[in-house]
């Protein structure tokens, strides 16, 4: 017995003796490593009920909710995996917010229309903001006046505390839901507006009474009005300020990264996190989940265009990657709780469950209470509100993950009496489960009944079009399949009935008779080759405007992706669309919304005069080239893309007469932006050359990185040389946007050398045209030139502008113009009418010389020859063919690469396999056509006779090409539609013929 004695009293002692630093609790291993396994199992659930909501389209947050409520109440019985679900349900509540919350917030901020988002701020605000505070105290009143709870259960103070908790609304189910049946894009911002920003709301209403229910009980200092006011302003203005502030810290690196993907993404992530716990822990103790909205916030208004377009994609990707897992596992969480706290409560009485279900439904009469409230404000700002849309945004207040945290981070505070603390807990989580597996299900059967969703002719119309366009391909795809000896013995029948064709005609026929009976008319639907037949005037202009905004922000994008703009510019530009897609039924107004944003010339004039003045004038400068920069990038970017629309139109399958008053609509507006050019160029010539030297440097720089990024794909640069070449063109980059120009015109002798169409000119032909060149002055209105008078000099214009007018049109022409290479080309007599439209500077060169340099230089005759295009395609508009619908940049850079100038003397026959441009002379095709000069030559196959001495361009590839890669880009074949609908009738009729035979 002495010896047992003595042996445990060792063996207490080896169990004393201080563990090694280095040893671990194996147990403890096999707990986190259980965790691991769980989270990658919930995944795994969460992966299997997205497949089985694709294919159901049941929602998706309640499927998931309702796994972990089961593994909650069978978490006993499931072993291993049970554990784990035990010890998550014990996760402390901070932990989900500090993980998982900042997360949620952020992805949903950043993906957020922002001019959507924007323009229902204040209706959001009004929701998120006093609208949670009210429908707190409604709550709170619930739990006191109707369900009857003493004191001994919840004081005032901590039912408001209740209330608060219960006022976050989390409708992921429902946003969801609504995007997935159409529902307008402003009404689904409004939903989940409210509930991003009152998430935050919440968590301070929530702070705020649970201090005064303390108080009231004697538990920490008694809470002052000022204290309230100060606490309110600090959680409401200084957390989201403080969110804006680092995400511009945050655009600013970001700005600085070049092709890095995994840099780029985790700035995000990393400010993200930094931001919550900067605003929550270490500086203003302010809510760190509105600074996360706010940062959000921030990079969805001006942060997404500081991303580069190469990196945009993957940073899109990760972050939806993140946010689906997220969501998933805080769902799975909030499951188990709920489902542990059924089995494990000993607090909550069986009233409570019968009072819980009571609060439900009062609990949603709150809800209207509180919307109804701001109902006479919610009219007044933002999108209008519907009827259907109004019980749909009460019915739609489901609760989620944060009223439960918040609910556990209550019953957690040991300060607080235990019923109360069980209570909250109970309420949310009941109230989490019921609203999401009750409202989140039915609220699709709701929006059905009661019609929410718009459907009007016009979308009838062009689903049904796209529908015959699916099929007419999937027959396409078969015949050619047909000829594959691989597929000889295939049974084309059941392939027909595989690929659901017979199902598609069964939907169209439905369509058609949707569409015959909503327009009201007696006509086969089906046999009308007009899909806009049976609209108003009003319905097709609005058709017709919506499409140009569409073209318009393709264009735009377009130009960003080529660094041909810059982000703040694509932003301006995209915002302007946006607006315009509010207002199809009002006139086009681009030019007046995006020039409210730029500052009067009176303003800048002020920073140029006191850019040479110490201290001050270094920062003036710098801020003019930034301002007057971003105003010449916006304006000559819109101006680019809207002549380029201009070029598109005649493929609008609708009403000619539509088009064309739309298109005099944007005409007017690009009449608007030239005059404004046209002051700018005028004003201030000397930053306009900076600004013009570096974005002609930035789209050079640009172009050279994607050539790079193509020879690498393709194998024409090893990976070491790629790496070693993309760096020093990123380097590049980056100094660019540092780099100080400087604001100097430059002396004519400068400006000729660097002039475009002089360079590869040998010095001495250069020396020559200065020589003999001088500066000549011309007041507003004065002629410079007139049509039919000898010509003897043409202009370069250093100031002002310029406009040459001739028979049936015009061609306004800013600083950095030569008017007008046509007298270059011509017999000696100007072809237009030149006149000053403000004071104006010009060069004059004397034609003689420049005519001489032309019959030794071929190539800067070429040159003279393909610009003279722009007028002459004005000028004999009858003969321009195409040339006449090309946008002018494009139409020049093909002449420039796939065409060649040749002369020829008469009698003399030519090949125009592609087509070509007779400048001089006359030509008679194969069929005794003849063209005269300044005319389009089409492809011609056979040579042609060049009857008379000539000068012509001959193409090298199909013009065409030009506009068909636009065309399909934008869908805007004009023979599209009819072809399609005559395809589509033949396989029905055939279909109906194969029904008949099999029958």
């Amino acid at each position: 017995m002495a010896e047992h004695e003595h042996e445990f009293e060792g063996h207490e002692e080896e169990l004393e003796v201080p563990k090694d630093s280095l040893w671990r609790d194996e147990h403890e291993m096999e707990k986190s490593a259980n965790i691991v396994y769980f989270l990658t199992l919930g995944i795994l659930s969460g992966l299997i009920l997205r497949e089985i909501n694709k294919k159901t389209k049941f929602p998706y947050s309640p499927m998931i909710l309702s796994l972990g409520i089961l593994i909650g109440l069978l978490q006993k019985n499931l072993g291993y995996f049970g554990e784990s679900a035990s010890i998550l349900s014990k996760m402390h509540p901070h932990l989900i917010v500090f993980v998982f919350v900042p997360v949620l917030l952020f992805e949903s901020a950043f993906n957020c229309d922002w001019y959507t988002f924007k323009y229902q701020m204040v209706n959001i605000l009004l929701l998120a903001g006093p609208g949670c505070g009210w429908g707190a105290i409604l709550l709170g009143s619930v739990f006191k006046l109707i369900l009857s709870y003493d004191d001994n259960d919840m004081t005032w103070y901590q039912a408001f505390t209740l209330g608060s908790v219960l006022s976050a609304t989390d409708p992921v189910a429902v946003v969801a839901l609504l995007k997935e049946l159409g529902a307008s894009l402003a009404f689904n911002h409004l939903i989940e507006g409210e509930a991003l920003l009152n998430d935050g709301v919440a968590m301070v209403f929530f702070i705020f009474f649970n201090k005064l229910s303390k108080a009231q009980n004697g538990i920490g200092e008694a809470v002052t009005a000022s204290q309230v006011a100060i606490n309110f302003i600090r959680n409401s203005l200084i957390g989201p300020g403080l969110g804006f502030i680092l995400g511009i810290l945050a655009a600013l690196w970001t700005k600085r990264i070049l092709g890095d993907d995994i840099e780029v993404t985790w700035l995000t992530f990393v400010f993200t996190y930094l931001t919550f716990y900067w605003a929550e822990f270490c500086f203003f103790k302010t809510s760190g989940l509105l600074a996360v909205v706010g940062l959000g916030l921030f990079w969805s208004a001006f942060g997404k265009t500081r991303i580069r377009s190469s990196v945009e994609h993957s940073v899109h990707t990760v972050w939806g990657f993140v946010q689906y897992s997220c969501d998933t596992l805080v769902f799975v969480l909030v499951g188990i709780i709920v489902g542990t706290q059924v089995i494990e409560e000993t607090f909550i009485h069986q009233s409570d469950y019968i009072k819980m279900i009571v609060f439900y439904f009062f609990m949603i009469l709150a809800r209207f209470i509180m919307i109804i409230t701001f109902w006479p404000f919610l009219r007044c700002f933002g999108y209008p509100i519907s009827k259907s849309e109004f019980i749909v945004l009460v019915y739609g207040g489901l609760r989620g993950a944060l009223g439960l945290t918040l609910s556990l981070m209550v019953g957690c505070d040991e300060e607080l009496p235990a019923r109360f603390r069980h209570l909250s807990v109970f309420y949310a989580a009941g109230m989490a489960a019921i609203t999401n597996l009750v409202n989140g299900t039915t609220c699709k059967a709701l929006v059905q009944y009661l019609e929410m969703i718009e459907n009007p002719v016009v979308k009838k119309k062009v689903y049904k079009k796209y529908l015959e366009e699916l099929i007419v391909n999937s027959q396409d795809k078969m015949r050619e399949l047909e000829s594959d000896q691989f597929f000889s013995m295939a049974d084309w029948n059941q392939v027909n009935q595989l690929i659901g064709q017979p199902k598609f005609i069964e939907k169209i026929e439905k369509l058609e008779t949707e569409i015959k009976y909503m327009i009201g008319s007696n006509k086969v639907v089906s046999n009308s080759s007009n899909l806009y037949e049976g609209l108003t005037d009003q319905e097709i202009f609005g058709e017709v405007r919506y499409r140009i905004y569409r073209i318009l922000k393709g264009l735009y994008y377009d130009k960003f992706e080529y660094g041909l703009c810059e982000e703040d510019t694509v932003r301006l530009l995209v915002e302007s669309s946006d607006i315009g897609l509010d207002h199809t039924k009002s006139i086009l107004n681009i030019w007046n919304q995006l020039n409210k944003n730029f500052l009067n010339f009176s303003s800048v004039n002020f920073f140029f005069k006191v850019k040479e003045l110490p201290l001050i004038g270094p920062f003036a400068k710098e801020y003019m080239i930034k301002h007057l920069g971003f105003v010449y990038d916006v304006t000559t970017t819109f101006l680019s893309c809207a002549n380029e629309s201009l070029h598109l139109t005649d493929s609008f399958p609708m009403s000619k007469d539509a088009v064309r008053l739309v298109m005099e609509e944007i005409q007017r507006e690009i009449d608007k932006a030239e005059d404004y050019l046209g002051v700018l160029n005028d004003t201030f010539p000397e930053i306009v050359r900076a600004i013009q030297t570096k974005r002609a440097s930035h789209s050079i720089l640009t172009h050279q990185r994607h050539y790079l990024d193509k020879t690498q794909q393709n194998g024409l640069v090893d990976d070491k040389e790629y790496q070693l070449l993309k760096k020093e063109i990123n380097t590049r980059l980056v100094d660019l946007e540092n780099h100080q120009f400087d604001i100097i015109l430059p002396s004519f002798h400068v400006l000729a050398m660097e002039f475009p169409i002089f360079s590869g000119l040998v010095s001495t032909d250069l020396d020559n045209i200065i020589k003999n060149s001088y500066e000549k002055r011309f007041g507003c209105d004065e002629i410079i030139y007139e049509q039919g008078m000898t010509c003897q000099n043409i202009f370069i214009i250093s100031k002002g502008n310029v406009i040459d007018e001739f028979d049936g049109g015009s061609i306004k022409k800013g600083l950095g113009s030569l008017i007008t290479y046509t007298n270059l080309i011509g017999d000696g007599t100007c072809m237009s009418t030149a006149k000053a439209t403000a004071e104006s500077l010009l060069y004059s060169l004397n034609l003689k010389i420049l005519k001489e340099l032309m019959q030794k230089n071929p190539e800067f005759e070429f040159k003279i020859y393909i610009n003279s295009i722009e007028y002459l395609r004005k000028m004999f508009e009858n003969q321009a063919g195409p040339l006449a619908n090309l946008e002018i940049k494009k139409l020049l850079e093909f002449l420039r690469t796939k065409s060649k100038l040749k002369k020829t003397t008469a009698n003399q026959q030519c090949d125009f396999i592609f087509g070509g441009y007779l400048f001089r002379g006359e030509l008679k095709n194969n069929d005794n056509k003849i063209y005269s000069q300044y005319s389009y030559i089409p492809p011609q196959e056979t040579e042609c006779l060049l009857t008379k001495d000539s000068v012509c361009l001959i193409f090298d590839d199909q013009l065409d090409t030009l506009n068909t890669q636009i065309l399909k880009q934008l869908d805007l074949d004009p023979q599209k539609d009819q072809q399609i609908q005559d395809r589509y009738s033949q396989i029905k009729h055939t279909s109906l013929q194969d029904k008949k035979l099999h029958h």
